[in-house]
């Protein structure tokens, strides 16, 4: 996918009803099985990572993939949204049920470090977030951004939810992982298969 396409989104029905009900049917499972559990607000906090990561992971195939379809564009706009809205949910729980808005409690719990990166990370994503839907332009800054900040949140869930987190987490992580890295393989093959083709043989002219 072109990573600063200017050209505006045009989003069919058909295009937004599979991530906004991937969305609904995640976001709301995470929030109702909270309701079992003792501790409704460290559940939240929990299941609402993990519908996020149920989410971003077709977003960042999306953008791996080659070409640069609207069906593509969509899907990745859509599934990034959605699955960033997700992470706010996760935040907020996070915030507010776990650490009880105390930014002391917030830098023991995640340590001075993680917790920068969660700070950056988050301001990162809200930002390409906003540009994807208000500022459409091919500025040089803009692709380097956004390559950047899907590098950035890709390995930071990748290593979450793969190493530094443990349980259920740790098998949508490797399907997250795989589902990437799948696409990944796909994008470097079409360059390879296209750097391959032989070009197009120039018209030949025959002078009188």
């Amino acid at each position: 996918m072109n990573a600063a396409d200017p050209s505006p989104y045009r989003i069919t029905l058909a295009d937004f009803t599979i991530p906004f009900v991937s969305f609904a049917l995640f976001l709301g499972a995470a929030l109702l099985a909270a309701e079992a559990q003792m501790d409704m607000g460290l559940a939240r906090t929990v299941y609402t990572i993990w519908a996020t990561v149920a989410l971003v992971a077709p977003a960042l195939c999306a953008f791996a993939l080659p070409g640069n379809s609207d069906r593509i564009r969509n899907a990745w706009l859509l599934f990034w949204t959605f699955s960033f809205i997700a992470y706010v949910f996760h935040m907020g729980y996070a915030i507010f049920s776990v650490y009880h808005a105390s930014m002391k409690e917030f830098l023991a719990g995640q340590g001075t470090f993680p917790a920068i990166v969660n700070v950056v990370f988050t301001l990162w994503w809200a930002l390409d977030v906003a540009l994807a839907w208000f500022y459409h332009s091919d500025a040089r800054w803009v692709r380097i951004e956004r390559v950047a900040g899907h590098i950035f949140i890709g390995l930071t869930f990748f290593a979450s939810t793969v190493f530094l987190k443990h349980g259920f987490i740790n098998v949508l992580g490797i399907l997250y992982t795989v589902s990437v890295l799948i696409c990944l393989m796909i994008r470097f093959d079409a360059k390879r298969a296209a750097a391959k083709a032989p070009a197009a043989p120039a018209a030949r002219f025959a002078s009188k």
